[in-house]
């Protein structure tokens, strides 16, 4: 399951729907930050502008010893979508997660380590995103999550589901219901910086 992605990028291209205002916030972004759960991020909403929400739904969790507390959900699983935590955001409330790569852990010489994927051209990804408004949080988001590659299989069952150019509007506007291996080509690499901490995160946006 991705629970960090990157930001900060100096071009690629962006798709129609995206405002000039949304593009420059972006391309302003000094690269590369990481984003873990509960930070702020950036989404695209459907009419092209931009907004800062924190990542995770926040829901009420029953453990294994009956026990109820308050966790961050932060992926929505695509076969779940239409569970009652999802099912109501996904309906009404779309949007897409920019991001210059993101990362899953794999087995890598006999150990874990983060793999870091990003499109080969050095393009965004496009993630598709729901999100909710939290009493407290404000706004928050969710990514959607769906079957993987083959290239992402033997690392995770599960990657982020990445919207080509052509998928974006017919997501944002309702239609795009289902996703699966994503068509958008992906490369990684092993790296060894992840656990940079950015003092200044919370000044992202």
């Amino acid at each position: 399951m991705c629970t960090a992605y990157e930001l900060g990028k100096r071009g690629g291209s962006f798709p129609s729907k995206v405002k000039a205002h949304a593009m420059e916030k972006l391309l302003a972004v000094r690269g590369p930050r990481l984003i873990r759960p509960t930070q702020p991020a950036p989404v695209i909403l459907p009419d092209g502008g931009l907004e800062t929400m924190a990542w995770g739904f926040r829901r009420l969790i029953r453990g294994a010893n009956g026990k109820v507390s308050m966790r961050t959900i932060v992926n929505s699983r695509e076969d779940k979508l239409c569970g009652t935590v999802w099912k109501e955001a996904f309906e009404n409330r779309r949007c897409l997660i920019p991001a210059a790569a993101f990362f899953e852990w794999g087995e890598v010489g006999g150990r874990k380590a983060p793999l870091r994927f990003e499109c080969p051209d050095g393009g965004w990804l496009w993630i598709a995103g729901i999100w909710e408004t939290d009493p407290e949080r404000g706004r928050c988001f969710s990514m959607i999550t769906t079957e993987p590659t083959s290239q992402i299989a033997p690392v995770h069952d599960r990657m982020p589901a990445l919207l080509a150019e052509a998928g974006i509007d017919p997501f944002l506007a309702g239609s795009l219901d289902a996703f699966g291996p994503s068509a958008v080509p992906l490369e990684f690499a092993v790296t060894e910086n992840f656990l940079r901490r950015d003092p200044d995160q919370r000044e992202l946006f």
